[in-house]
């Protein structure tokens, strides 16, 4: 008996996968993304902790705190390494034991008996041309963030300043990295803004209700979270700031203890500035902030301001949060700023102290 002819065996079909990564859907109101390599970004008005809440409403009342990660915030990158020609020299292991006074919470900076002060001491060496237009950056917000924290201290070149959150927990440590990165370090004070309690700055905050013994009190906790840092910058504080008596409390307690004083607002620049100059505190105020727009356009036009600024008033102070585009664009910038005739300057070379 002759078999049957076998039929061949059908072909699988496989359903083509589509390669191409579906793309968000713009928000309303928004034109389209641009297919850019740029790392998505999130506006730098989202304050801690959660949940997500609108900024604050005064223009002066930024900047504010950068999302913490337990916030949905985006993977910040890892910024690529300093090339080892640029590789930054360590600055002075700390603490220096003639700059400490112990106290119950935590050691306290002071000013040592033979005079020398934390601001000058734990300061980065700056050696420029007078001729030329200084710029800081100044990096806050950090600590919160490993990640973004690690990739602003090895990714950044050392003169730019980091300001680390008093609440970040290592502090001691992110202080040490920092500085064995080259960078001058700044301690953030948080202080009350014009519509607390609806945003808070912390259980610490530096309030206008609060008698001088108690925002004393919480001033030094501040400042007993770590050592090597050149000074403070306020956190909100649109409030507090324009509280004279207030503020003289403050920045009286700062000159004591040989620290500067950073002032975010650009509006209380005078203000502060009148006090600190009084007292001979050594004193600096940003002149804008780099990414209240987080855009590589927005960024790059702030810097480009930065430039324009200081070569008209001999100096500039600029701010921004460790997001992923504000790394990327500083470093960009920072490669060729030099030879652009300016000196890139860490906070304590642009603080001036003056009497009246």
């Amino acid at each position: 008996m002759q078999k049957a002819a076998q039929k061949p065996p059908t072909p699988k079909t496989e359903v083509s996968k589509p390669t191409t990564p579906i793309e968000p859907i713009a928000p309303a109101n928004t034109p389209p993304a641009k297919k850019t390599n740029e790392p998505p970004t999130r506006a730098p008005e989202t304050p801690v902790p959660p949940p997500v809440q609108k900024v604050e409403a005064a223009p002066e009342q930024k900047p504010v705190a950068p999302p913490a990660e337990s916030v949905a915030a985006p993977i910040i990158p890892a910024v690529p390494k300093l090339p080892a020609k640029r590789r930054e020299r360590p600055l002075p292991p700390v603490p220096d034991q003639g700059l400490i006074e112990k106290s119950a919470a935590g050691p306290l900076p002071i000013v040592g008996r033979d005079g020398r002060e934390a601001w000058r001491v734990y300061a980065r060496p700056f050696n420029a041309q007078k001729s030329k237009p200084k710029i800081a950056i100044v990096l806050y917000g950090l600590g919160t963030s490993a990640t973004a924290s690690r990739a602003a201290i090895q990714g950044l070149p050392g003169a730019i300043t980091l300001a680390f959150s008093p609440y970040a927990s290592g502090l001691t440590s992110w202080i040490r990295e920092a500085r064995t990165a080259g960078h001058e370090v700044l301690l953030m004070v948080p202080m009350e803004p014009t519509n607390y309690p609806q945003f808070d700055p912390g259980p610490q905050a530096l309030l206008t209700t609060l008698s001088d013994k108690e925002n004393t009190s919480r001033l030094q906790w501040v400042l007993d979270r770590g050592v090597g840092y050149v000074g403070v910058v306020n956190f909100m504080g649109s409030r507090f700031t324009r509280s004279h008596s207030h503020m003289r409390m403050v920045l009286s307690a700062l000159r004591k203890r040989g620290l500067l004083y950073l002032e975010s607002h650009s509006a209380m620049r005078n203000v502060i500035g009148d006090i600190a100059r009084t007292i001979k505190l050594p004193f600096a105020a940003t002149i804008l902030q780099l990414d209240a727009t987080a855009s590589r356009l927005a960024i790059d036009s702030q810097l480009r301001e930065t430039e324009r600024l200081a070569r008209q008033l001999g100096h500039a102070v600029a701010m921004g949060f460790p997001y992923p585009v504000t790394l990327e664009r500083i470093g960009n910038w920072a490669k060729s700023v030099e030879k652009r005739g300016f000196s890139l300057a860490p906070v304590s070379a642009v603080s001036k102290r003056s009497a009246r």
